[in-house]
């Protein structure tokens, strides 16, 4: 989700392209910067990662209750949408945007010697927006959101597509498009299973709730025709930011639904003896509020629950019911802009099952 949340939210809006001096400049800056409040606008370093060593960076866990993980990495300027480490736990990667949502770019930090590395933006960025990695368990492919220019398309107005990126010798290689699955609207949030299905949210025209989730089989290398995924997981609502389990047997998403504890909660299906999945489980207290929760992932050892609250800003938009119309405008809560925290938490504490 992300700037990206005006449009997962269910707002369009044209997207403002990040310029090549703002790209060069984030190769030299720490990711994890707070900005001094003063008039002329001072940019001063005040958390510096490289300080930090060992597994999770060295933050203390949070065994009873959702906790902001590095605090540090929102900044007056700038927010986290999502993080997410490699299946080896090498790798941090998360997805920095400005507080109007109108530019993401994914960073990553690398653990050597047992210190992490100054994070800078991963080497397949672009001067375009890209958002929601995703690793494989292989380790092997990294998917993402991207606005990058698809083909022949109107170059005032790009919409959000997944691609992916193919390790050699250790190295990305150059980002492709998942042609099978992209649509002329947007994908967000892709998610595999250690088989290779795909999980991801899309507005495309068929979504009864504008965002919907759905998933494709990987048949002989290539995606099967998108499907939604059965209700209860997808309703007239929007649903959106899956989270796949590996045996493909329990996911996780972000569901403005009725009787929830307001903006979007996270929820958890479990797939019955019938194969069908079951009602779903919100996660109450523990991690939704009346704010959005989001994105929901569980870490490369499933001992923890990663997921993104947006603190709101004054620019929000609120309505009395849910639309019955696909106009993105008729929404419960829009939000223009506002701060997201990444929180964690301990996974055996919020699941009856192991992931």
């Amino acid at each position: 989700m992300g700037k990206l949340g005006s449009n997962r939210y269910g707002k369009r809006k044209k997207i403002k392209v990040k310029s090549e001096i703002e790209k060069f400049t984030f190769s030299f800056i720490f990711i994890v910067l707070l900005f001094a409040g003063c008039g002329d606008k001072e940019e001063k370093a005040t958390l510096d990662i490289t300080k930090f060593d060992g597994e999770y960076l060295g933050e203390p866990f949070p065994y009873k209750n959702a906790e902001v993980f590095l605090d540090g990495l929102v900044s007056e300027n700038y927010s986290i949408q999502n993080v997410v480490f490699s299946p080896d736990g090498k790798e941090f990667y998360f997805t920095r945007t400005t507080l109007d949502n109108d530019s993401a770019t994914i960073f990553v930090s690398y653990l050597k010697n047992n210190s992490w590395s100054v994070p800078e933006p991963v080497e397949f960025s672009t001067v375009f927006n890209e958002s929601d990695p995703f690793i494989t368990y292989d380790n092997q492919k990294l998917f993402f959101v991207s606005d990058r220019p698809v083909g022949n398309i109107e170059e005032s107005y790009f919409d959000y597509n997944i691609w992916y990126v193919e390790r050699d010798n250790g190295k990305w290689k150059n980002a492709l498009p998942l042609s099978e699955i992209n649509s002329k609207e947007d994908e967000y949030s892709p998610s595999l299973t250690e088989s290779g299905k795909i999980y991801f949210a899309s507005a495309r025209t068929n979504s009864e709730g504008y965002w919907d989730i759905y998933e494709s089989d990987l048949v002989d290398g290539k995606y099967t025709r998108p499907e939604k995924s059965l209700y209860p997981v997808n309703t007239e609502y929007r649903d959106f930011d899956p989270f796949i389990s590996k045996d493909g047997n329990k996911i996780l998403f972000t569901s403005d639904r009725p009787k929830g504890y307001g903006g979007g909660d996270i929820y958890l299906c479990i797939k019955g003896e019938d194969r069908r999945w079951q009602a779903p489980i919100n996660l109450e207290e523990k991690v939704n509020t009346n704010d959005y929760e989001y994105f929901p992932r569980i870490s490369y050892d499933g001992n923890f629950l990663f997921f993104t609250r947006l603190v709101p800003s004054e620019e929000h938009f609120y309505q009395d019911k849910a639309p019955d119309t696909r106009d993105p405008f008729e929404y419960i809560y829009l939000p223009e802009g506002g701060r997201g925290l990444v929180y964690w938490v301990a996974a055996d504490s919020l699941f009856p099952v192991k992931f």
